[in-house]
């Protein structure tokens, strides 16, 4: 439980002037976790000093925010905000424990107090950095859930649109389900009512995909090498873009496990995706295998059992032999 560390959180953040932020790229799950902590804190902190910092919003992001202010016009979403003048005590962060994927310069040479609250596996790496608290576990499948369980802890009532926006977070985070479990079921059925229509969230969160993502699954597809462990099947490809929805793409034509790089001046990125029914029967965790193998390589890595990520600059050809062969270790245990 985690009922002591929001009992910490509270008391750390009494009359604080603290600037909330998430990873860079943000998703859903690290808008709705950044906006609605704003509005827990706006209530129970005495601080008059609370400020959210969002830094790049990734494209699927950017169509979601304008479809959700459409519908709740009354609630702004500052998508621009000037830190630097700011005087901050401490940093709040949110859907992400790796200082590295956090666009504020020179965070790890500060000595601003920083606290996390995510749901990613935990890295244990920011070991130069004042870490004043973690509210970390990896058995949520959303930030937002760890959020929400805060909220409901101090009995704070949200109102429609901070509801809208915390199951928009877990569905599209826990994968509308296929990462989740029955806690994550139950909260959604909390958050909803007869004011929320589930079947309008969805399509809210439906984006139709554009040419160029288009065309990058279909040469992915072509350039796709196929691995066989025993009775398990891994599906390895390189794509100029998009390498995350090319990885998923791979699991729903087949694969049990995947694998999708893209290689460019400014460095490389892998993506792997994992059936969850894999996960469980041979204990395959591609967060803890991307963590190890970033760790050994001087990369950023990490995630959650079936779906993980890694950035790096060298080594590219050593990086994925490293994944793929603790991968197939796991397999044929």
């Amino acid at each position: 439980m985690l009922n002591s560390k929001f009992e910490d959180l509270k008391l750390f953040l009494k009359g604080k002037k603290i600037l909330i932020t998430t990873h860079d790229l943000v998703d859903i799950d690290g808008l709705a976790s950044c906006v609605v902590l704003k509005f827990f804190l706006n209530r129970f902190i005495d601080s008059s000093d609370i400020h959210l910092f969002l830094p790049e919003i990734s494209k699927s992001t950017k169509d979601f925010i304008q479809k959700y202010t459409e519908k709740f016009p009354d609630i702004t979403i500052p998508l621009e905000i000037e830190f630097k003048t700011l005087k901050i005590d401490i940093f709040l962060i949110l859907d992400t424990n790796n200082l590295d994927q956090v666009a504020i310069p020179d965070i790890n040479s500060s000595e601003i107090p920083i606290i996390f609250i995510d749901h990613h596996l935990n890295l244990k790496k920011n070991n130069k950095r004042n870490i004043s608290l973690k509210i970390i576990d990896d058995q949520y499948s959303s930030t937002a859930e760890i959020i929400y369980e805060l909220c409901e802890y101090f009995n704070l009532e949200l109102t429609l649109p901070y509801k809208y926006l915390l199951i928009a977070a877990i569905l599209t985070d826990s994968g509308f389900f296929k990462h989740g479990n029955n806690d994550t079921i139950l909260r959604i059925s909390k958050l909803l009512s007869n004011q929320l229509d589930y079947q309008e969230i969805l399509s809210t969160l439906k984006n139709d995909k554009t040419i160029p993502e288009k065309i990058a699954k279909i040469k992915a597809l072509q350039r796709v090498k196929l691995i066989q462990e025993g009775n398990w099947l891994i599906g390895i490809t390189n794509v100029g873009s998009f390498e995350a929805s090319v990885a998923s793409s791979l699991i729903k034509i087949g694969f049990d496990v995947s694998v999708a790089y893209s290689e460019k001046k400014s460095g490389y990125r892998i993506s792997t995706r994992a059936k969850k029914y894999v996960c469980l029967k041979t204990g395959l965790h591609l967060g803890k295998i991307l963590k190890e193998v970033s760790e050994e390589c001087g990369a950023s890595g990490g995630g959650h059992d079936g779906a993980a990520a890694l950035n790096g600059i060298l080594d590219l050809e050593i990086i994925i032999e490293k994944i793929l062969d603790r991968i197939k270790q796991v397999l044929n245990k």
